[in-house]
């Protein structure tokens, strides 16, 4: 799964660094206006069946066919209203490209809903290698699709209709992959209403958070303001949050089969932020400490603007995904309300600083919000998973410990090195960044040994690092 998303956000960043250079910022901007408005109302329309029947561990045919139904029901809805809106939100932002863009943009819904709910069964039984195919594939085929699209419009058509293809292919794959046919029932619709309504509150909260600064910097300050924090999210979290969602995504089905124990559940989530952290802290900090040199790299000047912004949402995506996976274990143990109240929460603090930080720094002030309101959320985190899963605070903050040290080490040693070498470009980028990972290897692998060398992702990697050497 880690190899899947790794694989998936390295198709999507080759795509933005092409589509970047051959399309503006402006074509971004309304692209990214359209989608964010999609990205709302889908919020009601993706009402998270399949992570319901993945935590019902008896959920059988009658189930996967409601779901489908109701997804269907409720893609059909939404594409309607958002052709009904079109003309207001093109209005809004005094743009009539949106209009125009929400149009096709709306079949999107449709084909979200036709495809088969059957595929949930590669995630809920654990045969990640077909989840591999399945994502990846319509992935691979789309790139090539959407930047032949750029060639030849050289306008932001060509991430329209890339995003229509890629959906296409979605669904082809999806039947030609699982043998199950849905047919149109509704008789567990209820059922699965009782959890999912809780996911559905999760995902407006969501919106607010991730997707909430396009729409808002797109009215309030220009386009231009919605495609610099656009990118810069993208950047900034696709080696943290990005690549962490898969790994969850593996090990929910893992929680789900042993919820009844909770001493299972506890062994898993320690090992679960072991490995996260482990990935997530150096990666977050690295793309922060190089991020004067990858943006014009791979964006070009024309974005510079995107620097600082990235550093803090690369901090903010590492600290966001070292919390994210606390969700997992509230979906399996039967709490989705535990996760609604703090997405609430951070949705609150996160508009409220959004308003004060975005008037004095702009793009910045609203990537400064994100890091701060991820911080908040991780400390809530703690404090709930002491009573939820009887965990005590030092043992939670033990799990961090050896990363969070390898990586402040990291980044004093990569500054200094900075200071002294004074490096520029793609030189800069490419030393900076293995002076990094060296570090941290070699460091990781002390404090590693020096803790008795336990059982744990550590183990596999450098296992299979002297194996090879």
């Amino acid at each position: 799964m880690v190899g899947l998303r790794l694989s998936y956000r390295l198709i999507g960043f080759v795509s933005t660094v092409i589509l970047a250079r051959l399309l503006t910022p402006e074509d971004f901007g309304v692209v990214a206006i359209a989608m964010s408005c999609f990205a709302l109302i889908d919020i009601f329309s993706k009402l998270g069946f399949q992570t319901a029947l993945i935590q019902n561990q008896q959920a059988g045919n009658e189930h996967y066919s409601s779901a489908w139904t109701l997804n269907l029901l409720f893609g059909g809805v939404a594409a309607l209203f958002l052709v009904l809106i079109s003309d207001y939100v093109a209005n809004l932002y005094s743009n009539n490209a949106i209009k125009e863009i929400l149009w096709v943009v709306s079949l999107l819904f449709l084909l979200n809903g036709v495809k088969n709910i059957g595929v949930v069964d590669f995630q809920k039984n654990l045969t990640f290698s077909k989840e591999f195919k399945l994502i990846i594939i319509p992935k691979f085929i789309s790139f090539f699709v959407t930047i032949g699209l750029a060639l030849y419009f050289l306008n932001y058509w060509a991430l329209v209709f890339g995003n229509v293809v890629w959906k296409i292919l979605e669904v082809v794959v999806s039947y030609r992959m699982h043998s199950f046919r849905p047919k149109f029932c509704l008789t567990k619709g209820k059922e699965l209403f009782s959890f999912s309504k809780w996911l559905m509150l999760n995902n407006i909260f969501h919106f607010i958070n991730t997707r909430s600064p396009e729409l808002i910097l797109g009215k309030t300050i220009s386009p231009e303001a919605s495609a610099v924090y656009n990118l810069s999210f993208e950047i900034g979290t696709m080696s943290t949050s990005e690549v962490v969602s898969n790994l969850n995504r593996a090990i929910y089905p893992g929680y789900a089969k042993v919820s009844s124990q909770i001493n299972k559940v506890q062994s898993l989530y320690k090992g679960a932020i072991r490995s996260i952290a482990l990935v997530a802290m150096p990666l977050g900090v690295g793309v922060a400490l190089v991020s004067p040199f990858l943006v014009p790299l791979f964006l070009g000047d024309q974005w510079l603007e995107a620097v600082e912004p990235v550093s803090y949402l690369a901090l903010g995506g590492a600290v966001n995904a070292l919390g994210s996976n606390v969700n997992y274990v509230y979906y399996a143990l039967g709490y989705p309300k535990i996760s609604t109240f703090e997405l609430g929460f951070k949705a609150i603090v996160f508009i409220t600083l959004f308003y004060f930080l975005s008037g004095i720094n702009g793009v910045v002030g609203v990537a400064q919000s994100f890091l701060i309101v991820n911080l908040l959320a991780l400390i809530i985190s703690w404090c709930v998973l002491r009573v939820v899963l009887r965990l005590p605070l030092k043992s939670q903050l033990s799990l961090y410990m050896k990363p969070l040290i390898s990586t402040v080490l990291m980044a004093l040693g990569v500054m200094i090195c900075m200071d002294l070498l004074k490096l520029e470009g793609a030189l800069a980028l490419g030393v900076y960044s293995f002076i990094g990972m060296l570090i941290y290897g070699v460091s990781s692998f002390v404090l590693w040994s020096l803790a008795g060398s336990p059982a744990g992702l550590e183990e596999k990697v450098f296992g299979l690092i002297f194996k090879k050497l």
